[in-house]
């Protein structure tokens, strides 16, 4: 390999022996190359400006400049360069103040070989896809971007059901939502379990298979329409789900480089993609994101989790991703918290467009019994809800929409609507 085909890595720790460390680390990769170490941040601001990396390890705790401070130093100078950050605390604002710095990873001590590698490996990969994700053309855009729709007439919407915080019922509703969108159109749709390591799809839709998505994983350069059909597996709904493994271990063999190239495949078989997405935002969790057209983002009246979704709001404003393709919905809606969603708005600057009620006892109900809502009860409330979202997200096939920004979306009179609102946070 030559010296320019290598990922150029500077150093950046005020403890000589875990940078010497790290260099032994890399020394045996033939892909990579340390070619700088800093001891300071403003030893590494200056040194970044004359060696020009690809990548850089940033330990936070520093005297003079602590990490965080050089990371927007050093990306105001060059905001090409990829920053990985280090540390040993691994609370969630250290990462909030990490990625709202322009750090593209965040790696908590003592750090593995395989996680330094897989890191260093990702964000390179990273930045060379991300000025293909700009030059999508303004208005339109690809789905890598979260512009409007695919990269041509003919590819699928990817529609990301995401929360930040697990148990706010995302596979729930993500099974309820496909299903209703096949309902309501008669395209084409499939859902894919994106949580391939602790995946519930299969319960909650009563699937078996012997086949999941670490066969396409592992034929990923085989990708065709034959191979997808011949793994995905058919929901009585004519809904097409393609399941997690059956076990943990499968499923960390799939990588996000894998999800990436399945989902590309998906949308250019099917109408729709819907995907339940972990509650993370590690690589995989990211490559669904940045490839989904809407991202139907879930929140709950609970303190934990509104603070979770200010932090991705502020991620998805960093990874520039246009507020309209992330659609804020409340879900398990009720009126017993106390909590005003116009206070919630006003604190995380975005508005709440649309709600899915609370009925946790026919929700629980519905999935011991393998039967999405909209089948079993299609005049539930949950039910009618879900098809008002599902109708939303389908509506700019035909130039229109089914909710208005900033006011609730159910199918029932806006005041009896409004009321199961009227509860978030104020911090």
């Amino acid at each position: 390999m030559s010296e320019a085909e290598k990922i150029r890595v500077m150093i950046v720790d005020d403890i000589v022996d875990t940078r010497d460390q790290l260099e032994k680390l890399l020394f045996f990769e033939k892909d990579i190359e340390v070619i700088a170490k800093a001891g300071t941040g403003r030893e590494a601001v200056a040194l970044a400006q004359k060696v020009h990396p690809d990548v850089i390890l940033m330990d936070i705790n520093m005297p003079d400049m602590d990490g965080i401070a050089a990371t927007e130093a050093i990306m105001s100078q060059d905001p090409a360069v990829q920053v990985i950050i280090m540390s040993v605390q691994g609370e969630t604002d250290y990462l909030r103040r990490a990625m709202l710095a322009g750090a593209r990873e965040f790696l908590t001590k003592p750090i593995s070989a395989d996680d330094l590698y897989k890191s260093i490996r990702h964000v390179h990969k990273l930045a060379a896809a991300r000025p293909k994700m700009s030059a999508a053309p303004a208005g339109g855009g690809s789905a890598t971007t979260g512009g409007g729709g695919g990269d041509s007439g003919s590819d699928g919407q990817v529609i990301a059901v995401f929360s930040p915080k697990g148990g706010v019922g995302t596979s729930s509703v993500a099974a309820n939502l496909a299903v209703a969108i096949r309902q309501q159109t008669n395209k084409k749709v499939v859902l894919v379990d994106g949580n391939v390591v602790f995946g519930d799809l299969s319960v909650i839709l009563n699937l078996r298979s012997d086949k999941t998505i670490i066969e396409l994983a592992q034929r990923v350069d085989e990708l065709d329409g034959d191979l997808l059909n011949d793994v995905l597996v058919s929901h009585t709904s004519q809904v097409k789900v393609l399941l997690a493994p059956p076990d943990p271990q499968r499923g960390e063999l799939v990588t996000s480089d894998h999800l990436r190239a399945i989902l590309e495949a998906l949308r250019h078989e099917f109408d729709y993609v819907v995907v339940d997405t972990p509650a993370s935002f590690q690589d995989r969790s990211l490559a669904i994101l940045d490839l989904a057209t809407r991202i139907v983002t879930l929140m709950t009246l609970e303190m934990h989790c509104i603070r979770n979704i200010k932090l991705f709001l502020e991620v998805a404003d960093l990874l520039e991703y246009p507020h309209e393709k992330v659609m804020l919905v409340l879900n398990k809606a009720s009126n017993r918290t106390g909590i005003r969603a116009e206070d919630v708005e006003k604190n995380i600057q975005r508005k709440v467009l649309l709600q899915i009620g609370d009925a946790a006892h026919d929700v629980t109900f519905s999935i011991n019994q393998g039967v999405p809502l909209v089948i079993s009860k299609p005049s539930h409330q949950i039910a009618r809800d879900i098809n008002t979202l599902a109708r939303d997200l389908t509506a700019t096939d035909k130039g229109q929409s089914a909710a208005v920004a900033g006011t609730p979306a159910a199918p029932e009179p806006a005041a009896k609507a409004g009321g199961l609102f009227s509860r978030l946070i104020k911090r």
